[in-house]
């Protein structure tokens, strides 16, 4: 950080400080979506306090009193991606027969979310990190343990398929949720890179043709 940057953190804490009690002039649900499509589309590191308010057109001090620092505003974003963006893997497997289905729907589902109209490719819980420093290593960190949560849904799924007899007992369910974990992934990179989705969706015919693999 160069020393002007830290020049003006500091006279832009100073005047959070002095600013505080004052109410707020704007609703903060819609400063977490713009803001969350900022970090979506440029990452945490690449993106400042300097860029955020002359995006959401607010003062340094206005966003440090309602959501504290950078990084504070990052998390709280990405509880808004997760809440609103994010694909509702919980649903999505509480409705699904089978797990090859609720495979099938999550993979699709997956795409729908990683190519939007006027919205960020790919998946923020994998681009939002991607080029961090490791002076940022603790941000990374805890996406790669959402990632992780994700995965481990993916298996608990594929176990309840097991118990439910749609599922081989003898199936590679680690390996399964590898590989699916590895795919959507890698939609996200295919996504980031400007691959449409009619491309993609042929991704995702043949990954599940892979499924008797196992």
């Amino acid at each position: 950080m160069s020393d002007s940057e830290v020049q003006f953190l500091v006279s832009e804490k100073q005047a959070s400080k002095r600013g505080r009690g004052r109410p707020k002039c704007f609703d903060e649900q819609d400063v977490l979506q713009k803001a969350m499509l900022i970090f979506w589309e440029y990452g945490y590191e690449a993106t400042s306090m300097s860029d955020l308010t002359k995006a959401l057109n607010l003062t340094a001090p206005s966003l440090y009193s309602c959501f504290g620092d950078k990084s504070q505003l990052f998390y709280a974003c990405l509880e808004y991606y997760l809440k609103y963006e994010a694909c509702p893997i919980e649903l999505i497997f509480q409705q699904a027969k089978t797990a090859k289905i609720a495979v099938e729907l999550y993979l699709y589902e997956n795409l729908k979310k990683l190519v939007q109209q006027g919205k960020p490719t790919g998946c923020m819980l994998v681009t939002a990190t991607m080029n961090c420093s490791e002076e940022h290593y603790s941000i990374q960190q805890d996406l790669l343990f959402k990632r992780n949560v994700v995965k481990s849904k993916i298996l608990t799924r594929l176990e309840q398929g097991v118990q439910d007899g749609d599922l081989v007992a003898t199936a590679n369910l680690q390996g399964m949720t590898d590989y699916y974990a590895t795919v959507i992934q890698g939609l996200t990179m295919q996504a980031r890179d400007g691959v449409e989705r009619e491309q993609l969706e042929q991704v995702v015919t043949l990954a599940l043709k892979t499924w008797q693999l196992f």
